[in-house]
């Protein structure tokens, strides 16, 4: 599903450059669920949103289905990160103006998924996240936690092929966390592969494989399970 070669990303401090990812290279087979994990400043969610096409590279090559990335422009880059990728922030990225019902919609929107096939969708994300009661209030009259949430319902409610993950659980309890990460193995049991950044050895014990990134290069790339075969829903 992915690979990348020699991939870099460099920004400018002064007159100095500053090297976030240095001489990346990393395959991802369809259906892993891969958690990344490291120190505070090594290039973790740099990488996660190149990844998700939400950052460019600086260097190096970015393959996705074999399509090349990093030769495209960013429209092109946009109609893909729409149509296989879902992703869950750290900062949640909610919209502010748009209730929760129409928050978790949006990627439906994009998929021009019929109106009446829209509202099933969404009423069975909202039970499923027990939060029906939620729907038409505004993100800022929601708990944090609760935010975190609605961005993991919107981030899956079209079925992507391939979910990126910041710290998916940062914001959550000790139970709603649980919830979260028994979804996403439920979700990469059907298929999904599922790319996560985290600092919680709980969570990454969910996944098929733990990469360790310290100052922007690959420290250990260790497989801890084989990737699960597909359930079919």
């Amino acid at each position: 599903m992915i690979v990348l070669k020699d991939l870099e990303k460099s920004i400018r401090s002064g007159l100095k450059k500053v090297w976030l990812l240095n001489q990346i290279n990393l395959e991802i087979q369809e259906g892993e669920f891969v958690t990344i994990m490291g120190p505070s400043g090594a290039g973790k969610t740099t990488l996660l949103n190149i990844l998700g096409m939400l950052e460019t590279s600086s260097g190096g090559e970015y393959y996705f289905y074999d399509e090349a990335i990093h030769r495209l422009n960013e429209r092109r880059r946009n109609e893909i990160h729409k149509e296989y990728m879902g992703f869950v922030f750290q900062a949640y990225h909610l919209i502010d103006d748009l209730t929760v019902y129409e928050n978790i919609e949006t990627p439906l929107l994009y998929r021009n998924v019929k109106s009446k096939d829209r509202k099933s969708i969404v009423a069975d994300v909202l039970d499923r996240f027990n939060i029906v009661a939620k729907k038409d209030l505004f993100p800022d009259q929601l708990s944090g936690g609760q935010q975190q949430l609605v961005g993991v319902a919107r981030a899956i409610i079209h079925k992507p092929r391939l979910l990126l993950a910041d710290e998916p659980t940062g914001n959550l309890h000790s139970k709603q966390g649980e919830q979260i990460m028994d979804l996403f193995k439920e979700l990469n049991d059907q298929g999904v592969t599922i790319v996560q950044v985290t600092h919680s050895e709980k969570n990454a014990e969910y996944g098929t494989r733990i990469i360790e990134l310290v100052d922007g290069n690959i420290k250990n790339d260790e497989v801890i399970r084989e990737i699960p075969k597909r359930i079919e829903v």
